[in-house]
């Protein structure tokens, strides 16, 4: 297993928001984290990404990591990035800094290199990313992410705030560099329909709890109302959920 989490709980002052949660991720899944505003996801990876200091184990390839060691295996996409003033190769290199040392050596400069023809990022390399679209930011903190060459990556929310055509192509470039890499992907996802075309694997929370956890069996119209509150449809069209408003 790339991500062992046992008995994961965490509290904001003395509030419980996740409850002795217990799953794990294999090398080259991808896992999506779904469930209403404030059950929790984003607290999930960031006690997963070492951010913030959960009750319970959090063991990423069977070691309790922290520090540049945990930043060496693991990296960690936040749905917003403060780097407007800095160029897409500068704020990828970024990504080198748990490897390098007082400054970025050859193999550093490669990496970048490497990523940012991965990413489909060569005419950007030196544009500043202000001057960008949306999905090429998302794109560049993805970059940012695979020059740490990570085992597990985190993404929170990374569809947030896209349209249509580049939501379809992050989750397209997440969905390869798992398979073809055998990194383990974790991401919340509000979007259920998303969820359906490009899980592996779905954990649903509910107030801080793991309310199910499958392949896409768990998209179900009672799955959904117990966790959202809300009647829909679900249509299973090419072995995926399609999840439409119900009357």
């Amino acid at each position: 297993m790339s991500i062992t989490v046992k008995g994961l709980s965490f509290s904001y002052n003395s509030k419980p928001v996740l409850k002795n949660l217990s799953f794990d991720v294999r090398a080259g899944e991808v896992v999506f984290i779904v469930g209403p505003n404030g059950s929790g996801k984003t607290t999930l990876l960031k006690c997963i990404a070492g951010i913030l200091k959960p009750r319970g184990a959090v063991l990423v390839e069977g070691l309790n990591l922290s520090g540049k060691d945990l930043a060496k295996r693991l990296a960690y996409v936040p749905q917003r990035s403060d780097v407007a003033f800095l160029t897409v190769f500068d704020i990828i290199l970024l990504g080198r800094k748990p490897h390098m040392g007082f400054r970025p050596g050859k193999e550093d400069y490669e990496v970048v290199r490497e990523v940012i023809t991965l990413m489909d990022l060569d005419e950007l390399a030196f544009r500043r990313v202000d001057e960008l679209s949306g999905g090429e930011v998302q794109k560049v903190m993805i970059a940012r992410a695979l020059a740490q060459k990570p085992r597990i990556l985190l993404l929170d929310e990374p569809t947030n705030n896209l349209d249509v055509r580049n939501q379809i192509e992050i989750m397209r470039l997440i969905r390869k560099i798992a398979k073809e890499s055998g990194i383990s992907v974790v991401s919340t996802m509000h979007d259920l329909n998303l969820a359906s075309l490009y899980a592996d694997r779905i954990l649903m929370l509910k107030d801080g709890e793991i309310f199910a956890e499958g392949g896409l069996e768990v998209l179900t119209k009672e799955n959904i109302r117990a966790v959202y509150g809300i009647d829909v449809e679900v249509v299973r069209f090419n072995g995926k959920a399609v999840i439409l408003p119900g009357e």
